[in-house]
């Protein structure tokens, strides 16, 4: 895996297509570093990708700002607890808070969602050199609910999906935990594999499949 040239695209902007795992969703999703989006990415990820676009970040930083799975909060609740469940392919969900950043005017477009996922990466930055004021400028500047979903990352040895994927990448290439990633989605399915890897080829994109990622930092 070409490192170096992971994080050049990333850091000018350019996405990666990861690929999960056979047996799992079968999936794969183009992930951009939140710390060089613009509203053009956004863009790109409802256009090219099609899927949910979701921030994520690691469970970490999650915790700094007092984030925690919705699917925990939600078995709190004596009627809600009964929707909690897992998927298919066996854990559950990433999903925490839907956030707006308050200076959106309706949260839902390019530019919304641009603002909203680049103050919530300058939040993710800052926890670690100043985490009182992270935590209290999110709380201030942000609104749930929103429309942008916050996903967050927990160990890969425990869940092996896209949050987890993209989040262990960035780490191992020395980039903060925050990234955007949403689904390639084709005609009534996911897009399968091989027509993603045409589309990586004809776009000069990465196609990087899960258990490569799984290899670099675990084996």
């Amino acid at each position: 895996m070409d490192f170096l040239s992971l994080r050049k695209d990333l850091e000018s902007g350019i996405p990666l297509l990861i690929y999960d795992f056979d047996g799992r969703e079968e999936e794969t999703d183009m992930i951009f570093y939140a710390g060089a989006i613009s509203w053009k990415s956004i863009y790109t990820l409802r256009k090219e990708a099609g899927g949910l676009i979701c921030y994520a970040t690691s469970n970490s930083e999650a915790k700094t700002l007092g984030l925690n799975f919705m699917a925990e909060e939600l078995k709190r609740h004596e009627l809600y607890k009964k929707l909690v469940k897992k998927p298919s392919y066996g854990d559950y969900p990433a999903f925490s808070l839907w956030v707006n950043h308050v200076n959106t005017k309706t949260g839902i477009s390019d530019y919304d969602r641009y603002i909203t996922i680049s103050e919530l990466h300058k939040i993710i930055a800052k926890t670690k050199t100043n985490p009182e004021d992270a935590r209290r400028e999110f709380y201030e500047n942000f609104m749930t609910p929103g429309h942008v979903p916050i996903l967050i990352a927990r160990d890969i040895r425990e869940r092996r999906g896209h949050t987890e994927l993209s989040i262990t990448l960035l780490q191992k290439l020395g980039l903060e935990s925050s990234a955007v990633i949403a689904e390639m989605l084709d005609e009534k399915l996911s897009m399968n594999k091989e027509k993603v890897k045409k589309i990586a080829k004809n776009l000069g994109f990465h196609f990087i499949e899960g258990k490569d990622i799984f290899k670099e930092v675990v084996i």
